[in-house]
């Protein structure tokens, strides 16, 4: 009885085992699985943002001389080649994971049908040796009272179940082998799919990288021209931003006057700030502010499409050495006639046409403005209220073929960086 117990119980054990190293297996495949998904998802979200590039770099082709807008489209083109190379990179890794992982549990469950099959052979030949009812029966009446003889029954009972789930196992065991198998050649087609894609993507990068030499080639060859074009990029600079601290100089006298208008008629003795650098802003533009304020890295973006080829601050020149070039916002590089739309509710305080950068809107928001440069046409007026997502006006096209929006962020005489307010795309 005690060596029929033995095997009964390492029939269990063995159960037990094989449930585990499922058990273990599934959630890990799982998990890769939903990684699997997330990769996915970037890559179709990267390969769209590279098809909304591909548009501008085809405007920017059509004029057949070299321009610092092609050079700037190339180069987030060439970003974006790269991310999508390592977003296959990171499939590939995965995939290689699962592969082995798969090959790890094939193992596992190979080595359990062995055991499970030897350990089946000897509940077999145990059982064969007390298989004829003399020795059943002698097994039974050899019980010392009435009560071992139930529990020798009922042991009988099981042993037999036991002996019938272990080859149904057996058979269970078998089956999962064969689909993990045939997983496991699954995974080397995927693999062989996702090395050929990469392959096919590398050498697009390489291709990428060729034009932006050519491009970087022919405007070294034309630094006169660059040169001439800072100048003029310069002056409207300085242009634009007299007007914005006109704007807000404007603005300030205005409320403070208004604050002073206001106290005499109440008799009221508040103080009127005299600050220059602050608004004296009524309940109603306090608030606006205060939410205007709220939006910091969750403001819309005022073009639905394209990239930042200008980021604020003072930057190297992308040709000429030793040059810098200031930004007082953010150039947006997109599809010309593209909408431009006001990131918040605001005041329009201003809409002029300033040589060199087209059409600009200024927009009040409380003690914030937000200023919208480059465009071909206006859609707003003086002095009318704006709300969130209205139409300002249109991207332009330059003489180069490039269309890109100057979007710019100040807090009264405060320049913001607007890449700080805006939400991540």
């Amino acid at each position: 009885m005690n060596l029929h117990i033995k095997h009964h119980q390492a029939a269990l054990k063995f159960v037990s085992g094989l449930l585990l190293v499922l058990l273990y297996f599934v959630p890990n495949l799982s998990t890769a699985q939903d990684k699997k998904r997330k990769l996915e998802a970037a890559k179709r979200e990267n390969l769209q943002k590279i098809q909304e590039i591909n548009k501008i770099i085809e405007k920017t082709e059509q004029k057949k001389e070299a321009s610092v807008g092609k050079l700037n489209a190339l180069g987030e083109r060439i970003d974006k080649q790269a991310k999508q190379i390592d977003i296959i990179s990171e499939n590939q890794q995965l995939l290689q994971n699962e592969a082995e992982e798969l090959k790890k549990a094939t193992g596992e469950l190979s080595g359990n049908l062995e055991k499970l099959k030897a350990e089946y052979a000897k509940m077999v030949f145990t059982a064969a040796k007390t298989s004829n009812k003399v020795n059943k029966l002698s097994f039974l009446f050899s019980s010392s009272n009435f009560n071992q003889l139930i529990r020798r029954y009922k042991y009988l009972q099981q042993y037999s179940t036991a002996r019938e789930k272990q080859a149904l196992l057996i058979q269970q065991v078998r089956s999962e082998l064969l689909t993990e198998q045939v997983k496991i050649l699954q995974k080397k087609q995927e693999q062989d799919a996702v090395l050929r894609e990469k392959i096919t993507e590398t050498q697009n990068l390489q291709v990428l990288k060729g034009k932006q030499t050519e491009v970087v080639t022919e405007l070294s060859q034309k630094e006169k021209k660059l040169r001439a074009q800072l100048e003029a990029n310069k002056k409207v600079v300085e242009r634009l931003e007299t007007m914005i601290a006109k704007i807000v100089e404007r603005e300030i006298k205005r409320s403070q006057e208004r604050e002073l208008l206001a106290n005499k008629r109440s008799q009221s003795n508040k103080k009127v700030p005299s600050n220059r650098q602050a608004i004296a802003m009524n309940v109603e533009e306090t608030r606006l502010a205060s939410s205007f304020s709220a939006l910091r890295g969750r403001m819309p973006w005022p073009v639905n499409s394209g990239f930042i080829a200008s980021r604020f601050g003072v930057h190297n020149h992308p040709v000429l050495k030793g040059v810098r070039t200031n930004n007082n916002g953010i150039d947006i590089q997109t599809s010309a006639g593209n909408d431009v739309r006001v990131v918040y509710d605001g005041i329009v305080q201003s809409v002029v046409s300033i040589p060199g950068t087209y059409m600009v809107v200024a927009i009040q928001h409380g003690d914030y403005f937000t200023i919208y440069s480059k465009l071909s046409n206006v859609s707003v007026r003086n002095g009318q209220r704006v709300q969130s997502g209205q139409k300002v006006g249109e991207v332009a096209s330059d003489t180069d073929g490039t269309s890109e929006l100057n979007f710019q962020v100040w807090k009264t005489f405060d320049k913001q960086n607007p890449e700080n307010w805006l939400r991540q795309k």
